[in-house]
């Protein structure tokens, strides 16, 4: 019988999950929200069916493979062309709202340190870096319903793909400091660009001797046997006390990128000067994953952020009003910090600043880091998780306050505007 609930408990969440993005697509409250919601009802404080102590056994397997595959998929966001060409802007945006959003969090913990004990200096700085990211979970489904431009929308969703990566590596960086702080400054930070290191070489063998099996191996895409392949560079970078997670990324560029580089490759080995030029323009390359690979990755991550935003909601806890209260600050201050990039903006036009202004949840790789603390056994870590989880719901019920509000003051499209005018032609 438990057997068959839960069966049909995972049937009515994944359809709830598509219904909710359904609703998302029609009037722009995001997907995510409803989740939250609906496992803040299942959980202790509402309905009692979903106890968070039910799930430990399995939470800590699906809150890694939830991260490892959460940057293995955002890599297939991340196009390393697209990257250089918007590199300036991008690249100059994401760094500043990134590190303006960590100074200030940072900031606001160690004030908050000085009534609440046990928060110290990495404490604070770990919480900054957590929420420094705008989630490209949120980021990326809100850009498409909104239809902005294609350089707004690369301009974004780099932005966001690059700040989960940031969120995650910088944090994971302090909590091995945490984790090795008594070897002193020298042999910490040796340590780290070892872990580092042996995660990106593993990661790029892993996936320059993926694209061989491939092409020369099984001359054709098994999207399962990927999987099996991910989780084995995973557990093999682990096993040489490197950062899985972070193989997983890199590996996941490569694939995304295969056509590009291989291109490249293939210029630098060739002696014809015609087929150099060509393959500088990357026409020359071969893609090792197709869009309906790609659109088989996407479905997973569906599948896993369902879950996962379920399960936040699970864990949030209303009781403690010092995590409401900090996390309800944070919120309402990051909100502020992200108008910071009105200053990289000028020469935008008015609504596209807005859409910039607007877009500033945090989200998957945020609540996956704050539980790998709590599995770490980091001091606070579970008052820490709460603040988390309430600066993640609260972001996000702004953010999309800001995306309703922006979306009907944007001009409308070609496309909306010839919608509108066929149907009075036909009247007539």
């Amino acid at each position: 019988m438990d057997v068959v609930l839960v069966l049909l408990a995972v049937s009515l969440i994944l359809f709830f999950g598509f219904f909710a993005e359904f609703i998302f697509r029609k009037i722009s409250i995001p997907d995510v929200l409803f989740l939250i919601i609906l496992g803040f009802v299942l959980g202790p404080h509402v309905l009692d069916i979903v106890h968070p102590d039910s799930l430990i056994t399995i939470a800590p397997v699906f809150t890694t493979f939830t991260l490892l595959f959460l940057l293995f998929d955002g890599a297939f966001n991340i196009n390393l062309a697209s990257l250089i060409r918007e590199f300036s802007q991008s690249f100059v945006l994401t760094l500043f709202n990134f590190f303006v959003s960590t100074i200030i969090v940072t900031g606001i913990m160690l004030v908050i340190g000085m009534w609440i004990e046990g928060i110290t200096f990495l404490i604070a700085l770990l919480t900054g870096l957590i929420l420094g990211g705008v989630s490209s979970s949120f980021a990326i489904p809100v850009l498409k319903g909104m239809r902005v431009g294609e350089k707004l929308y690369s301009l974004l969703t780099l932005e966001s793909a690059l700040t989960d990566v940031f969120c995650i590596v910088f944090s994971l960086t302090v909590l091995e400091i945490m984790r090795l702080g008594a070897f002193g400054i020298q042999g910490t930070l040796i340590q780290i660009s070892s872990l580092f290191a042996v995660a990106g070489l593993v990661g790029l063998i892993g996936g320059v001797v993926w694209i061989i099996l491939v092409l020369r191996v099984f001359k054709e895409h098994n999207y399962m046997i990927a999987i099996a392949y991910l989780l084995l560079i995973y557990v093999l970078t682990e096993f040489l006390n490197g950062n899985g997670a972070i193989a997983a990324l890199f590996f996941g560029l490569i694939l995304k990128n295969s056509k590009q580089l291989s291109s490249i490759i293939h210029g630098i080995t060739t002696t014809k000067e015609r087929e150099k030029k060509k393959a500088l323009k990357g026409e020359l390359g071969v893609s090792i994953t197709t869009p309906s690979e790609q659109f088989f990755y996407h479905q997973i991550s569906f599948f896993l952020k369902t879950f996962f935003f379920v399960y936040i909601g699970v864990l949030i806890d209303l009781s403690d009003w010092k995590a409401l209260a900090i996390g309800g600050v944070l919120s309402l201050v990051i909100m502020l910090s992200r108008m910071g990039s009105l200053v990289l903006t000028t020469k935008m036009e008015p609504h596209n600043r807005s859409v910039v202004n607007s877009v500033f949840a945090r989200g998957l790789a945020a609540a996956a880091v704050a539980h790998l603390a709590l599995e770490a056994g980091i001091p606070i870590a579970g008052f820490l998780v709460k603040i988390v989880y309430v600066t993640i719901t609260g972001t996000i019920i702004l953010s999309s306050v800001r995306v309703f509000i922006t979306k009907r003051m944007m001009p409308e499209t070609v496309e909306e505007i010839k919608t509108k005018v066929k149907p009075k032609a036909r009247a007539r």
